[in-house]
């Protein structure tokens, strides 16, 4: 039998060794409710990481797919400035009127690797429109999946001012003619100097439209632009060195003819035209110009003082060579009557060709002819134009616009481009028409199918 002292030092130990497993108990459960605290936190601390990463790998991928857009923007900048196609997207994989290229690998922040593609539906623009998708991919760093933005860009083409040779109803180059440009005033000064043509003024950077009716090149060429309106066929693509758009329309019609009431000044000839103009004594109008009206006339054989603005409106009224415009003197002639130029004959071939600027509304055939030269703006909309050459000599400087345009023998076309406000000579600009990212399913089906699975 226990005595009570050991039996009192018994439950004394007892009730101390409850005592300090009800403290390793309870400190098991706080170190497991620590725990898992801690796991808690570290797991959210990692989502937060990995959603924070993700979320600066999708702006990433953002902008690395603008700079996609902005690559294939800077090749059509190109086309617009008056380069070629064929040098505007060097460096790009062509399928049919499609180009396709694959940036080189970026390194970005957090070891990730971007990778872009691009794809251009009508890249050289020959509807008139293009559309240019970028796909960026962002691949991080842990292996996971990647980040990808596609962003698309529709695009439509336009020309700057007017091209500068037209033809309403049909286009034709007999033998070598060429129709190519140069720019008569470089400088970009209103007051000169001016320049006359050269072979070694040339530029490849002539727009020419032909809005409905056939164009036709025999062993000529046409450097520069071509503007084809619905239903005319283009050229074989050795015909012509620039840009094909299609499916092109203009209006452009004659500026409205001045008359006795239209303007301050004016002075009645009948069909008697002085040797020089303007007449000592008269009086330009409150805009500059000396205004004379004339009737059943032949414009020839006179010539424009030095400084001087003449403008001359003819009834009935033909025009031919023998004009001369002195320095810094320019002549507008507003006639119904053809133009025509004997073989040999020039007009104003020593000047600019904005100095003389014809326009007709005849409906008879307007002839240059053999061994000529004519610089000025003409525009005949109701006439065919024929023009013919004889030798290198034979030359059309400026604008011209017509019925129908015919070139033959060695007879050349050189557009001016001094004569176009931008100077570009190109006339080929180019307008972002829509911006949209694609994310759905579906956007996601149509790039793949449309781009052949280059991009997914």
């Amino acid at each position: 039998m226990m005595r009570p002292a050991t039996q009192h030092l018994f439950r004394r130990g007892r009730r101390l060794s409850d005592e300090r497993g009800s403290l390793l108990l309870t400190a098991m459960l706080f170190a497991v409710g620590l725990a898992i605290v801690l796991g808690s936190y570290l797991s959210l601390s990692r989502t937060t990481l990995k959603l924070a990463y993700r979320t600066s790998f999708a702006q990433d991928a953002t902008n690395l797919a603008e700079a996609g857009l902005e690559e294939a923007l800077y090749c059509f900048n190109l086309m617009g400035n008056g380069t070629s196609s064929t040098t505007a997207w060097s460096g790009w994989t062509i399928n049919g009127s499609d180009a396709m290229r694959t940036l080189p690998t970026f390194n970005l922040d957090q070891s990730a690797v971007g990778i872009v593609k691009v794809y251009v539906v009508g890249y050289a623009g020959g509807g008139g429109t293009a559309k240019v998708i970028a796909q960026a991919s962002v691949l991080p760093f842990d292996g996971g999946k990647a980040v990808v933005k596609t962003m698309q860009l529709e695009l439509q083409g336009k020309v700057a001012g007017i091209p500068g040779i037209i033809a309403l109803r049909g286009l034709t180059l007999k033998n070598d003619s060429i129709i190519n440009s140069f720019n008569g005033n470089p400088s970009g000064s209103p007051s000169g100097p001016w320049q006359s043509y050269t072979p070694s003024r040339s530029r490849p950077y002539a727009t020419v439209a032909v809005l409905s009716g056939r164009i036709s090149v025999a062993k000529g060429a046409i450097y520069g632009d071509l503007f084809l309106g619905p239903g005319v066929s283009p050229p074989p693509a050795d015909d012509f060195y620039g840009n094909l758009t299609t499916n092109y329309s203009l209006d452009l019609s004659l500026p409205d003819y001045p008359t006795p009431a239209s303007v301050s000044q004016s002075y009645y000839l009948g069909k008697y035209i002085p040797k020089i103009l303007p007449r000592s004594g008269d009086l330009p109008a409150s805009d500059g110009r000396y205004y004379y009206f004339c009737r059943d006339t032949k414009l020839d054989d006179f010539t424009v003082s030095a400084g001087c603005n003449v403008s001359i409106v003819g009834e009935e009224t033909d025009m031919e060579s023998g004009i001369a415009l002195r320095s810094m003197s320019t002549l507008f002639v507003y006639m119904d009557g053809r133009l025509k130029l004997k073989g040999g004959d020039d007009l104003n071939n020593t000047g600019w060709s904005g100095a003389l600027r014809i326009y007709t509304t005849t409906k008879e055939t307007c002839t240059i002819g053999n061994k000529s030269q004519l610089y000025a703006w003409f525009q005949a909309p109701n006439a065919d134009l024929e023009a013919t050459g004889g030798n290198d000599a034979s030359m059309m400087c400026g604008f011209f616009l017509a019925k129908t345009i015919t070139g033959s023998g060695s007879m050349d076309f050189h557009y001016d481009e001094s004569l176009q406000p931008t100077g570009s000579g190109s006339g080929n600009a180019w307008t972002v028409g829509s911006w949209m990212e694609l994310q759905s399913a579906t956007d996601r089906a149509s790039v793949a199918a449309l781009t052949g699975k280059y991009l997914q």
